[in-house]
């Protein structure tokens, strides 16, 4: 008998994987920007939110794909208990390309100048993006490869590591960027 795949973790998890596309992952392990300099942390935001917004436009082709495709799910395993193999693989891929697009994002938002006093609190939201984009590419594979336990493992580390992401995001005063679905 096969494992039921999580779907109600595969549309958080998409959700969550397209919010951190706005300003996504890096795999960079410098502060948030290319170099601290003396930038006004209004000056970063307001130039960090504003190539957010930018990207918005940009995946909701991925948002439409991504909720087309977890309704395909959920109704999958509501027909015969498992979702198909074409729409696990469907889901991964979408789920990668938006991983893709959220690190070559962030790699825009840190080549922007930083305030020096806020890099250390910078660079901890950036790891927190990174560890949750790890998890979202984690799911990929694992709903790729039917290992549903690992699927969902990796979704839920994913939405707590967003959650955090946001919640250090939101205090730092980003309004866009990081932001939580």
């Amino acid at each position: 008998m096969k494992r039921r795949a999580p779907v109600v973790l595969i549309a958080v998890l998409s959700l969550l994987a397209l919010a951190l596309a706005g300003c996504g992952s890096g795999s960079s392990t410098s502060s948030a920007g290319s170099a601290p300099s003396a930038a006004t942390k209004a000056d970063f935001i307001a130039a960090a939110d504003a190539l957010c917004e930018a990207s918005k436009a940009k995946l909701e082709p991925w948002r439409a794909k991504i909720d087309r495709l977890a309704r395909t799910a959920r109704d999958e395993e509501g027909a015969d208990g498992t979702v198909s193999d074409a729409t696990r693989r469907e889901l991964a891929e979408a789920l990668e390309a938006v991983v893709g697009f959220s690190e070559a994002h962030l790699a825009r938002v840190q080549a922007l100048a930083t305030p020096i006093a806020d890099a250390e609190r910078l660079e901890a939201i950036v790891q927190k993006t990174e560890a949750a984009d790890a998890e979202a590419r984690a799911y990929a594979v694992a709903l790729a490869g039917h290992e549903d336990a690992a699927a969902e493992a990796a979704a839920e580390k994913g939405n707590a590591e967003t959650q955090d992401a946001a919640a250090m995001a939101m205090r730092y005063g980003f309004k866009t960027c990081f932001a939580a679905p």
